[in-house]
């Protein structure tokens, strides 16, 4: 699973190659839950959603087939339907499939900041990336603050072969990694290979003299870029440092005279600041909520049909995924066959498929199983598309190193939230939620700022939901959410200690939903004892600035 940037005829070809390939040689290969997966991936260049005809086109699946298998990723919130359009769209679930992931980052952390500084400072992207298969995945991402068409994004993949990304991460790759690397390129895009032969000759004595690689327009020909891989192992894989700037900008020379030695020097304190730490005390881990566990798929009985089967075998590789969370780095088959309750034949076989979709990665440091980038590439869609998170981080970092805290924007998953953009200039005590992380409705600012934003009906159903998906909750916080809207109504934000006790959190939400997705602002800030009235409202109120900043900056 990865965006892979083709037009839909050609996506469609590759993936009946794909399929023919794998069902003649590997029947372990579960094909069912492959097609369910490859419904995902068809949104990579469809910000406005597709129809089940355009799925069809796109993944070369029939229209039965493409009903019975959304049906499961519909329940699971994976896609969404507009039942005016008669569109399907990425749904906020697949935010929260890579979160995982993304949280055991914890270079990610370190490395945003000093990121961050050098983006604005030469006017371009700076980014991280893991390799998935024949693509490389940025796993986090940090722009220039000006306007651009050029606008990478965590999730964004990346081809090996063309970017500076790749060509960095082949040229440092151990001989058997990279032979292998190179012959999976080989029996996929020969010609791809054999028309880059030269510029990666030409990346491995870059490297070696230099310890960098470069892509001056290969990949994008308005974008320009420099990638140094990082001596960062994180559970086994490389990790890559990129910079990429509009070509318009630089002048002849620059990217190698002035940008080239900037991204190295900023590479050598990332390895340093991150064996420095893990030499040391790790700050204290954000308890997060766990997620809700998946309950056990029903077995398939005798008399089901093939039809039944196959949307049984994309919901249960679906559970699997979810089994993975925060602290979940490594899971082996006899866990996950105890999670799921499934056979272990049922879940090697499930394991398998999704290693080679990209989704999971066999753990190089023993046995068991990680989750893999492509988890992350399947949100690049929904966070690409989201116009909002573009125009709001500006003003969202102006204010996080205004208030010395992080700033997030978020939207409703389920019964909770979801975080789809943070802001963090601060110190390592305050470990902010990360994109794709799910908060709780009832005790946190973000969750009770969206129920006093809502609707009427919309705060009911979703009230009702809680109080059926975890009536504890409901009763533990009951009157809360009356509280909150007297709160709302007084003054225009909403606050809350409770999630965390060590952090103030208060939260504004929009006025009017946002291309149809009810957004709300937020921002928690160390504070061991309550903060003093005035400073909540003073917080309250620089949200509700920023808020009507970007509404009036929306309108039409």
């Amino acid at each position: 699973m990865r965006s892979l940037g083709l037009a839909p005829s050609r996506r469609q070809c590759l993936f009946r190659y794909i399929e023919r390939v794998h069902a003649a040689a590997d029947p372990r290969y579960a094909s069912s839950l492959a097609h369910g997966l490859a419904l995902l991936d068809a949104f990579a260049d469809a910000p406005a959603g597709l129809s089940n005809k355009q799925l069809a086109e796109r993944t070369g699946l029939s229209k039965a087939s493409i009903s019975r298998l959304s049906t499961q990723l519909l329940a699971r919130g994976l896609l969404l339907f507009d039942a005016g359009t008669r569109r399907y769209r990425l749904g906020s679930s697949a935010l929260t499939l890579g979160y995982p992931l993304l949280a055991s980052l914890g270079v990610r952390r370190l490395a945003r900041l000093p990121m961050s500084q050098l983006a604005e400072e030469l006017g371009g992207a700076v980014s991280l990336a893991m390799r998935n298969h024949r693509h490389m995945v940025y796993v986090e991402t940090c722009r220039w603050h000006q306007p651009s068409a050029f606008k990478p994004d965590v999730g964004a993949a990346l081809p090996l072969l063309a970017s500076a990304v790749g060509r960095a991460w082949l040229a440092s790759a151990a001989p058997t990694e990279r032979a292998q690397a190179l012959a999976a390129l080989r029996a996929h895009e020969p010609a791809q290979l054999a028309a880059w032969a030269p510029a990666l000759a030409q990346a491995r004595r870059d490297f070696a003299q230099r310890g960098l690689c470069f892509s001056p327009g290969h990949f994008q020909s308005e974008v320009h870029a420099v990638a140094v891989p990082l001596d960062v192992r994180l559970g086994g894989e490389r990790l890559v440092l990129n910079c990429g700037l509009p070509a318009r900008r630089l002048a002849p020379g620059e990217l190698a005279g002035r940008v080239a030695p900037r991204l190295l020097a900023l590479a050598r304190r990332i390895e340093q600041e991150w064996r420095a730490e893990s030499a040391g005390t790790a700050p204290p881990a954000a308890a997060w909520p766990p997620q809700p566990a998946p309950a056990p798929p029903a077995r398939r009985r005798a008399g089901d049909d093939p039809a039944t089967a196959a949307a049984q075998t994309l919901a249960r590789g679906l559970d699997l995924l979810a089994c993975f969370q925060p602290g979940d780095e490594v899971l082996g088959n006899a866990q996950l066959a105890r999670r799921l309750g499934l056979s272990p034949q049922t879940v090697v076989r499930l394991t398998h498929t999704l290693v080679q979709l990209g989704l999971l990665r066999r753990n190089p440091l023993g046995s068991g199983y990680r989750l893999g980038a492509a988890t992350v590439a399947i949100a690049y869609p929904m966070l690409a598309g989201l116009r909002l998170r573009a125009l709001a981080r500006p003003g969202m970092l102006a204010l996080s190193q205004r208030i010395g805290g992080a700033v997030s924007l978020g939207l409703r998953h389920q019964a909770g939230m979801v975080y789809v953009q943070t802001a963090w200039r601060t110190d390592n005590r305050l470990l902010p939620p990360d994109t794709g992380a799910v908060m709780p409705m009832l005790s946190t600012a973000m969750g009770r700022a969206w129920l006093c934003g809502a609707r009427p009906a919309e705060r009911r159903a979703v009230l009702n939901e809680i109080a059926v998906r975890d009536p504890a909750a409901a009763h533990r916080h009951a009157g809360v959410v009356e509280r909150a809207m007297a709160q709302f109504a007084r003054h225009g934000h909403c606050s809350s200690r409770d999630f965390r006790p060590e952090i103030e959190a208060v939260a504004v939400p929009f006025a009017q939903p946002v291309d149809a997705i009810r957004f709300v602002l937020n921002c928690g800030v160390l504070a061991p004892q309550p903060l003093p009235a005035r400073q909540v409202l003073a917080l309250g109120s620089a949200l509700t600035e920023l808020v009507q900043e970007l509404e009036a900056a929306l309108a039409p």
